[in-house]
């Protein structure tokens, strides 16, 4: 790999290698620190990484085609970097990391949107007819039952399709099958996993915009610690 911060990397993730198989479960209290090490370890890199992120998406919304076909693209490159700060080397080329397989990624990524597009439609249908009308607060309170235990206990299954596409080059079916499978008895975990993320941003802001920076990265590391303890280890060479 390049010593240069800003060079792509060479390979995709898991191309070409057998990844260890996983535990098929993963513990709070580990992926809480290994986000916390992984934030502090790599402190400045994902500050940079992030404002750069950040001006390349504004800058591909701008231009409003970029929009659909650019920012996918970067969301990916997104994830490609938390986990490769995760397992170690992270570069800001992998921001861009998508570019290289830019037909697969970007209908990857937009098939991912539009399913998660759908799934929250649905998910939020009996709150908006509840509220359209008027039908009472029982209608109203099933209604935000039903959109949260979408958003908790489906929506971070889904997700873990997005490492598996970039981990281990599985297309958007592929993925979706494979973590919809191995986290069939994990939704309560994964559901508690994203709520954690609530009490560290509350305790980041009481440090103000300092410690919030820094809160929202460990949640956000606390997801590929997961998803490395449920579907394996980092790369390994064949045998």
């Amino acid at each position: 790999m390049s010593d240069n911060l800003y060079a792509p990397p060479r390979s995709e993730l898991g191309q070409e290698a057998r990844l260890s198989e996983g535990s098929g479960d993963f513990d709070f209290g580990r992926a809480f620190s290994d986000a916390w090490a992984n934030t502090w370890a790599n402190f400045p890199l994902w500050l940079l990484a992030g404002i750069v992120s950040l001006l390349s998406m504004l800058v591909a919304t701008v231009t409003i085609i970029g929009l659909f076909l650019v920012v996918p693209i970067l969301f990916w490159g997104a994830f490609a970097f938390v986990l490769r700060m995760h397992d170690g080397g992270a570069r800001l080329g992998d921001l861009f990391s998508g570019f290289q397989q830019y037909g697969r990624v970007l209908g990857g990524m937009i098939g991912f949107y539009l399913l998660t597009l759908v799934i929250s439609v649905v998910s939020q249908a009996p709150l908006m007819v509840a509220q359209a009308t008027n039908a009472g607060a029982p209608a109203l309170i099933a209604g935000w039952v039903i959109n949260l235990g979408v958003t908790l206990l489906i929506t971070p299954r889904l997700y873990m399709a997005i490492f598996l596409m970039i981990d281990r080059g599985l297309g958007l079916g592929e993925g979706l099958r494979l973590a919809w499978d191995r986290t069939s008895g994990l939704m309560w975990k994964l559901a508690g996993l994203m709520l954690i993320a609530i009490p560290i941003l509350l305790v980041g802001a009481a440090a103000l915009l300092i410690g919030m920076i820094p809160a929202a990265v460990v949640s956000y590391l606390m997801w590929p610690s997961a998803y490395r303890q449920i579907f394996g280890g980092a790369p390994q060479a064949a045998a």
